[in-house]
């Protein structure tokens, strides 16, 4: 299928974490589940970088997290996404289809494209009903507003951010990233590079592991765990 590229029409950053999305699980997705995923990034970006991928703010909604916000996103993706209406016995739903049209994703930084990375295939593919009881109505934000019952209410995703970071023990979880994307791209260092590089040491452990991408995982805390294994 041709593909086509409009580099006339911007699209603001929420409208391209749905576009971005889509592309990835074209006609796997309604509305529901995709602002959960939305949702699920922000999550994760907060508890490990300490900031939400997408600019919305999430509201105590029937259905869990929400931003009516999300409504024109959609609308202004028409002809880029397509929005299929499916009914069933009693209810009305949508699922959503990528088209040929492309976008470019300038405001989505690397940091933004690993977190959405990592919340497609972890939890693109699952059903929306254990997605929400088993995933998103256990995230520390939802419970607060669920305990207090507090329907409608702005949920507080501050009181996760940089949770995560305590299990990396002071590295800078931005280079760690950065670290990884090397690894898949081919690249190698030292172990003792890898260590000046994520926290700026002066070079003083002299190893001889080469981390290499037949070794890797895919998580970034393997590199830690080596780095700990050479230490000890």
């Amino acid at each position: 299928m041709k593909e086509y590229y409009s580099p006339m029409k911007k699209f603001n950053k929420n409208a391209q974490i749905l576009k971005y999305i889509i592309e990835h699980l074209s006609a796997k997705l309604g509305r529901t589940h995709l602002i959960k995923l939305v949702y699920l990034a922000d999550y994760h970006s907060r508890r490990l970088f300490g900031n939400s991928v997408s600019t919305f703010d999430y509201y105590y909604d029937k259905q869990g997290p929400f931003n009516k916000e999300f409504y024109p996103c959609v609308e202004s993706l028409k002809g880029y996404v397509k929005e299929e209406e499916i009914n069933f016995s009693f209810y009305k739903g949508y699922l959503f289809h990528n088209t040929s049209k492309k976008i470019e994703y300038k405001q989505l930084s690397q940091y933004d494209l690993y977190i959405l990375d990592y919340v497609i295939n972890t939890y693109g593919r699952a059903n929306l009903q254990s997605l929400l009881e088993d995933v998103v109505y256990k995230t520390e934000p939802m419970l607060e507003v669920v305990k207090k019952r507090a329907f409608k209410s702005k949920l507080p995703m501050d009181i996760v951010d940089n949770l995560d970071k305590k299990h990396y023990e002071g590295l800078n979880t931005e280079n760690m990233v950065d670290g990884e994307k090397a690894i898949f791209e081919g690249k190698t260092q030292s172990l003792e590079e890898v260590l000046s590089a994520l926290q700026g040491w002066n070079s003083q452990y002299k190893v001889k592991y080469r981390i290499s991408p037949k070794t890797s995982q895919r998580n970034p805390s393997w590199i830690l765990t080596k780095i700990k294994k050479q230490l000890l």
